[in-house]
């Protein structure tokens, strides 16, 4: 597809915008009275979309900067090169929406579902002097917008500019991404699972705690890119040769000796030995059932494997570190940070995450687990309590939840599509934007 430019923009106020908006309802839902919106190359900067159904309008090369389209749907909707400039797009469905050419620079995209969406380069057709006429190609641009928590599930973005783009907790599941421009990108949790990354400069990228194996990274530029607690593969692996924090080789370390000093700490109250810490080892594997590491940090380490079942784990730090596939049943988990970690396939049931009471020192208060942003997928929980856990952002996809406690847990905007629920104990839970559930009527 090829738009072409005209000599001036249509310009609508907000009642005729409304007007239009009323139309093409009116069409969707098959009224003769109805007309499908075609608002190609119309002028509607700074005008309120708001709620407001446009799925299939065509916005060809439209004006839209500044544009309030919170929570619109705009799916299946024709952008080719339009101007949504500094747009507030917050919790917007783009599915399927033909962006290619679009410039969405500045623009906040916020929860925002883009799913299959088109956001590749795109020509305009200018008449120029004589009627010739000439076509510009031009990327389509991302550069300093927010997309923090969208869904990009197997959209095209290839070649766009995204230099500096807010893309913490997307999920780019499947996106073909070949030659786009990350460079000092927030990329913080980012899912890229079964994504095309060939070509692409994540140059000064910042991708904590991001999932990314099962990629094709063929030809990528890495070059300072941070992969701390990000959960990788050999594929990376092989052209991360620059990129900084990756999980380096435990053999140094002799874990008995570590162990043996970190058990002499907690019986001596910290007077004797040394406490468990480690930061960015690859510890896969890890063999220890029955272990007491109450109190050890072992931040955004690869614990993959690991057999740990029974082990004792109070107050212990696993902030971003990689545990899918792990043993860990029964395990006592009280008050433990497992914030961004990665838990795929893990097996917790029975395992036990809920609150200690500190000592008067401390406050003589209560401190919850903390599983902010991790990701249970798959993961078993069955018989687990998790009573007052903080589960902000959990992702707990097809998680076996069976009979789990979850009384007074914080499961704001946690995800639980496909989760096993059977028997669950919800009472005092916060569910507030919680998806892939529906609570029972009280």
């Amino acid at each position: 597809m090829t738009g072409k430019v005209p000599d001036n923009w249509v310009k609508l106020d907000q009642t005729q915008l409304s007007a239009v908006i009323a139309r093409h309802a009116w069409f969707k839902r098959g009224s003769k009275q109805g007309t499908r919106a075609n608002l190609a190359f119309h002028d509607l900067s700074g005008l309120s979309f708001a709620g407001g159904d446009l799925s299939g309008a065509d916005m060809t090369g439209a004006l839209l900067k500044g544009i309030d389209a919170r929570g619109a749907d705009f799916s299946d909707t024709i952008l080719y090169g339009a101007d949504l400039r500094l747009a507030q797009l917050q919790q917007i469905d783009l599915s399927r929406a033909d962006m290619r050419g679009c410039c969405l620079r500045g623009a906040d995209l916020t929860s925002a579902v883009l799913e299959l969406a088109n956001i590749r380069e795109g020509s305009l057709a200018r008449v120029g002097d004589e009627n010739r006429i000439s076509f510009e190609l031009a990327p389509a641009e991302l550069v300093g917008a927010s997309l923090k928590g969208a869904d990009l599930t197997r959209a095209r973005i290839a070649g766009t500019l995204a230099m500096q783009v807010d893309m913490t907790d997307a999920i780019l599941t499947g996106a073909k991404l070949s030659r786009v421009d990350f460079r000092k990108a927030n990329m913080t949790g980012v899912v890229l699972e079964g994504a095309d990354l060939s070509d692409v400069d994540f140059s000064g990228a910042t991708l904590h705690g991001a999932v990314l194996r099962g990629a094709s990274w063929r030809n990528a530029q890495l070059t300072g890119a941070d992969l701390m607690g990000a959960v990788v593969d050999g594929e990376i692996l092989s052209v991360a040769g620059d990129a900084r924090n990756l999980p380096q080789p435990a053999a140094s370390i002799v874990v008995a000796d570590m162990v043996q000093a970190h058990e002499l700490w907690i019986g001596t109250k910290g007077g004797d030995g040394k406490r468990f810490e480690v930061a960015g080892l690859d510890l896969s594997g890890l063999d220890l059932p029955g272990v007491d590491l109450g109190g050890a940090v072992l931040t955004n380490c690869v614990l993959a494997g690991a057999k740990l079942a029974g082990a004792v784990l109070t107050v212990v730090d696993l902030t971003m570190s990689d545990l899918r596939g792990a043993d860990l049943r029964n395990c006592d988990l009280r008050a433990a940070t497992l914030r961004r970690a990665f838990l795929a396939d893990a097996d917790m049931s029975g395992a036990i995450f809920d609150s200690v009471r500190l000592n008067e020192r401390a406050g003589n208060r209560l401190l919850s687990a903390n599983l902010e942003r991790a990701r249970f997928w798959g993961a078993s929980l069955a018989g687990a309590s998790l009573r007052r856990a903080r589960m902000i952002g959990t992702e707990l996809h097809r998680a076996d939840l069976t009979d789990v406690d979850l009384r007074d847990a914080d499961l704001r905007q946690a995800i639980l599509t496909g989760a096993k629920m059977d028997g669950v104990n919800l009472e005092g839970a916060d569910l507030a934007g919680v998806r892939g559930f529906e609570a029972p009527p009280a």
